[in-house]
């Protein structure tokens, strides 16, 4: 039996508690735990038993009621193997809201911060000893942790001892200990790990520390500190995004591929960045059409994409003829200005299953290859049935196949069956799927050899016709499609297509689809950008029967009763606020000339000068399928401000409320029906409105989040960053900041009501930008928006007269370096950005690097880098100047 002895700091609420869990060596399936009792003064203590073991693990818990809240972090664990007496420890409480907890993250952990020299634990003797640790993460990469302190053990004052760095960010060292009693005080300080020279002294007094050994054979007092005192965090870092289809290789074949990743690792390690952000990269082959270029379309949330698979490290083919068709496709393919996603998905699938047919039998038979899939076919089996599925009916649309229309385990595992007819065809996407996984696990692999982080996007929605949807159609709304509200880049908002999550049954597994999602990620990547963290307060929802993004409501929310609507002063018919406002002195201002046909085809007169939509079009959809016909082709131009007509309301009905509460239109001042509306009434719609959108929700979008989003970070322990752009309730930055999700600064979309982000003045924990994917370069904006670059040149960059027609390079390196000087954590650059500084490397045409265009759902996703990263990696003038701004800039 081994006696461990428990002590801890934490001040509680009165009627709380806090208890220990526990386990010894591997045993995590056999968690135990004992109560903790207090002397007063937030101090807790309690004893423990135990059979043996090696090591012991441990994490602090406080009782409150039912709920057991967990300190940070994971157990914490300490060797006892070797401890022939008691075992003591002392401990400190970790605050899962500290700010520290940031670097905790693997992106700090095993790349950025991770030690460049191990130091060793001194050997354990006989006598008492003392286990010293300080929990520091936060310490800069080629320097180490000493202590120091009044006692001989700990050099007298003089000469620190360094702490060993094998436990990283745990740093530790033991101490011998001569009497029975210890009184003593020391402190940390930052050392040279080659000499031992002390480079900084922490902060603040001298810790203490006092502790009667009792009379027993070997003792081992194990001592934690959580960080190290400094005045401020003062770590920035700098990196690189693009989209892993834009990459542009010698060895790739018409798209960006995963292997491509290692260039621009080396981009980033040459010029002095530590990290690569990247797109999603899950498979979207749905319709294997242009529309499948949408990357936060994927349909699946565990499958990687096929073609970003680098085909000679699959290869070579056996026959030479067939490698000689792959290199000259290849060379046909890389000369393209701009991705054909049809040809690439084309040829490069036929290559990838003449492989398939070569290589299956040999690789299905190793070791490497039975781990994976061992690990992974609880979603690879039904991702892989699903996809060949999808290419017999020629659709991913499930509802419309002839079999398996609505998923069957037993019935995919029977199809799925190596003795099934269709088993090869299914086992392709097995192997697509293994050396996707392993190109990628490579590339991250790499970039930590680096130092560079690799950073992954998760998408805040499925696709409809996804194998997720397929296997369990109930964690989600299917009759709705999420989206955004109206914002200044698409006055409409948008519509994704995508069902929104049924949250509620999500979570009566504690929200276990968001947890293997979350640890699916954290194979690939040690950072992540949340996509739309507003979704997880809220999210708009748009009705199956409308298209436009202003035809949509919050989801959850709280509509507005009738006797709610009363009280502002909203009374009468109501209809005149829920049917579309349509009169005859606004058909002449929106259909000009095409007013009669409108009347005609389209509208019902219900009294003078006041219409309806006829109900064949009185829905976006409706109209949308109307124009599909033949005799509505030369007319197909008033297709669009028809679908703004239904929009004409100031209410939406709340569905299943039989008209007893509403919902405000979003943006809906700026309708006719709005604008109709006297002084007096207008002020009271904007009441209503104000409320609704800016107060009404605060408190409740707040729980929302935080019953969703612990449970998604507890899963991994990646650093986490979150798109926090838009319409943005109150309670979301409070709520980031108490969950150390890193929130993004773009310049261009501002918070609050200034024209342009600050850079100076951003928060040190934020992510800045001058731009991302969803918007033009720096160079598209000022070359394509002349009055706003106008206003920038004079009122930001404070310079008089007119702004140069052409972005020059000196303005590209002005955004820039404002942003690299940022206090901002990181900031993260677009390579057409980088490049933009560079006249000579710079793509001629700027408006042509947009990613995407977020008013255009049929966006086609095709922009590639017009470079070689080879090339690129060989311009040393131009490395050169970007490691010289990112070291001034102290990044």
């Amino acid at each position: 039996m081994k006696s461990i002895q428990f002590h801890i700091h934490y001040l509680t609420d009165p009627n709380d508690y806090i208890a220990v869990e526990y386990y010894t060596d591997n045993s995590e399936d056999d968690i135990q735990s004992v109560s903790l009792h207090s002397y007063g003064g937030g101090h807790w203590v309690g004893n423990l038993d135990i059979k043996g073991g090696d090591s012991f693990h441990y994490r602090y818990y406080v009782v409150s009621g039912d709920v057991n809240s967990s300190e940070a972090g994971g157990f914490r664990k300490v060797v006892i193997e070797k401890s022939k007496g008691k075992f003591f420890l002392d401990d400190f409480w970790r605050d899962i809201n500290d700010p520290i907890r940031i670097f905790h993250s693997k992106a700090f952990t095993e790349v950025i911060h991770r030690p460049e020299k191990d130091i060793t634990l001194i050997e354990i003797d006989a006598g008492n000893h003392i286990l010293i640790q300080l929990n520091a993460p936060d310490i800069p990469r080629g320097t180490a942790i000493g202590v120091i302190g009044s006692i001989e053990a700990l050099g007298n004052w003089v000469s620190p001892v360094l702490l060993g760095s094998e436990s990283f960010p745990l740093w530790k060292q033991f101490i011998p200990i001569q009497e029975d009693h210890i009184k003593l005080e020391y402190k940390y300080v930052l050392c040279d790990p080659n000499t031992g020279d002390i480079l900084q002294w922490e902060n603040g007094n001298n810790r203490t520390l006092s502790f009667h050994f009792p009379e027993l054979e070997t003792n081992l007092f194990c001592h934690t500190d959580e960080g190290f005192r400094k005045d401020a965090y003062s770590w920035r870092g700098a990196g690189v995004a693009i989209p892993v289809f834009s990459l542009r290789s010698e060895r790739g074949m018409g798209i960006g591929e995963f292997s491509d990743l290692k260039g621009m690792i080396d981009f980033a390690s040459q010029t002095g960045m530590n990290m690569v952000q990247v797109l999603p990269v899950n498979d979207t082959i749905a319709a294997k059409t242009w529309k499948d270029s949408y990357p936060y379309s994927a349909i699946s949330v565990f499958a990687l994409h096929p073609l970003y698979i680098n085909i000679d490290d699959v290869g070579p083919f056996k026959n030479a003829s067939d490698q000689k068709k792959y290199e000259k496709a290849r060379k046909e393919l890389n000369e393209l200005e701009v991705i054909d996603f049809v040809k690439v998905l084309e040829i490069k699938m036929a290559l990838l299953r003449k492989l398939y047919e070569e290589k299956k039998n040999s690789l299905f038979r190793t070791r490497k290859y039975k781990e994976y899939f061992s690990q992974n076919e609880e979603w690879m089996i039904p991702y892989a049935a699903f996809s060949y599925l999808r290419d017999v009916n020629g659709t991913a649309n499930f509802q419309e196949w002839k079999e398996h229309s609505v998923y069957d385990q037993d019935a995919i595992s029977k199809l799925s069956d190596k003795k099934s007819d269709c088993y090869k065809d299914i086992a392709f996407y097995y192997f697509l799927q293994y050396y996707a996984d392993q190109q990628l696990k490579e590339a991250k692999e790499y970039g930590r050899s680096k130092g560079v982080v690799l950073k992954g996007d998760l998408p805040i929605g499925v696709y409809r016709y996804s194998c997720d949807a397929w296997i369990a159609p109930h964690l989600y709304n299917m009759n709705g499609q999420a989206g955004a509200p109206p914002d200044d880049y698409a006055v409409d908002g948008q519509n994704w297509g995508f069902p929104t999550y049924n949250w509620e049954v999500m979570a009566k597994d504690d929200f276990l689809w968001w947890k293997q999602r979350m640890k699916s990620l954290a194979t690939y990547f040690d950072a992540l950008r949340i996509d739309h963290i507003l979704g997880f307060f809220r999210i708009w929802q748009i009705p199956l029967t409308q298209i436009s993004g202003i035809m949509g409501m919050f989801n959850p929310r709280i509509p507005i009763s009738l006797e709610e609507l009363y009280s502002y002063g909203i009374t009468g018919d109501l209809r005149r606020y829920t049917h579309p406002f349509i009169r005859e002195y606004m058909l002449d201002d929106v259909f000009g000339e095409d007013k009669e046909i409108v009347k005609k085809e389209f509208l019902d007169e219900v009294w003078e000068g006041a219409y309806q939509l006829k109900e064949n079009v009185n829905t976006q959809v409706k109209i949308e399928s109307r124009f599909l016909l033949k005799k509505y082709e030369k007319i197909d131009h008033l297709r669009v401000p028809l679908k703004r007509l239904v929009g004409e309301v100031l209410l939406l009905e709340e569905p299943g409320s039989e008209g007893t509460a509403f919902n405000p239109r979003i943006s809906l001042q700026r309708t006719y029906s709005y604008r109709d509306l006297d002084p007096s009434e207008r002020n009271i719609w904007d009441r209503l409105y104000n409320d609704y959108f800016y107060n009404r929700h605060n408190e409740f979008w707040k729980e929302q989040a935080l019953w969703k989003l612990p449970y998604l970070l507890e899963a991994t322990d990646m650093l986490i960053c979150g798109e926090d752009l838009g319409m943005i309730p109150a309670t979301v930055p409070e709520v980031m900041s108490q969950l150390n999700i890193i929130p993004l600064e773009i310049q261009r979309m501002p918070k609050g009501n200034a024209a342009y982000g600050i850079p100076p003045e951003y928060d040190y924990f934020s992510v800045c930008s001058p731009s991302c994917h969803d918007m033009s370069t720096i160079r598209g904006w000022w070359e394509g928006d002349k009055d706003n670059a106008q206003r920038f040149y004079n009122l930001h960059m404070y310079r008089g007269g007119m702004a140069p027609e052409e972005c020059t390079t000196e303005i590209v390196e002005y955004v820039n370096k404002e942003h690299l000087d940022s206090p901002s954590i990181l900031a993260i650059f677009p390579i057409q950005d980088l490049l933009g500084m560079d006249a000579e490397l710079r793509k001629k045409d700027a408006a042509s690097e947009q990613i995407n265009v977020p008013a255009d759902p049929n966006h086609y996703w095709r922009y590639r880098l017009h470079l070689n990263i080879e090339d690129i990696n060989k311009e040393a003038t131009f490395i050169m100047k970007v490691k010289n701004m990112v070291e001034a800039s102290g990044r």
